[in-house]
């Protein structure tokens, strides 16, 4: 048993205090060296709104005394997240707020990432892990006061991919939706842990 999960059964208050904000800060990763290096950048949400929609298809049927428009198919769309709040520094690496890189080090990967279109792995503040996620829009701004947070808006859009192509379904048939690949990488949540611990440093990574 590592040095903080002893501490956790110790019931030791920073130990918990530390794992409750592992666990609860939305994090933004990236596994694959050819988006760049990877790296996992914690956000600190203020405002954080899901949403989707459906591809609703009607068939009309007519009968004797009537005409109705009936759905036959309903195809579910993929989640986005809109998410507003802020990167800040690493506390343990930058000790006044005169100066923190980590602020504009953040601020250069999500630009990156936005402009290479990286697909990512976004971890949500319930702890749930999105595995293909990409940067629909983004904005950053910058606070004339401060030089310890950068306010951001960010759009992410999650990527469904069909385990089956259409060219290998027999008689045309179309495949089931509902068949969506998604795997997780276990190094995700390892580097999600690292970025909120302070440990940035870039290292090459296998995905599991």
């Amino acid at each position: 048993m590592d040095g903080l999960s002893l501490k956790i059964t110790e019931r030791n208050k920073k130990a918990l205090a530390l794992a409750k904000t592992l666990v609860t800060t939305p994090t933004l990763i990236n596994i694959d060296p050819r988006q760049g290096a990877p790296y996992a950048i914690p956000l600190d949400v203020e405002t954080n709104q899901e949403s989707a929609s459906a591809e609703v298809s009607e068939s009309l049927i007519i009968s004797t005394n009537s005409k109705v428009n009936v759905a036959d198919n309903i195809a579910p769309g993929a989640t986005s997240w809109r998410l507003g709040g802020y990167l800040r520094g690493i506390p343990r690496l930058e000790p006044t707020n005169f100066f923190q890189p980590f602020v504009l080090l953040h601020k250069k990967i999500l630009w990156n990432w936005f402009k290479r279109g990286a697909v990512l792995i976004y971890k949500d503040g319930d702890s749930q892990i999105h595995t293909r996620v990409v940067i629909k829009d983004l904005q950053t701004a910058q606070q004339k006061d401060s030089a310890n947070a950068c306010p951001f808006t960010i759009t992410l859009k999650e990527i469904n991919v069909m385990e089956t192509s259409t060219a290998d379904l027999p008689d045309g048939a179309t495949g089931d939706p509902n068949r969506i690949a998604k795997s997780l990488p276990a190094v995700g949540s390892v580097l999600g842990a690292q970025a909120v611990l302070g440990i940035t440093a870039a290292t090459t990574v296998q995905s599991a």
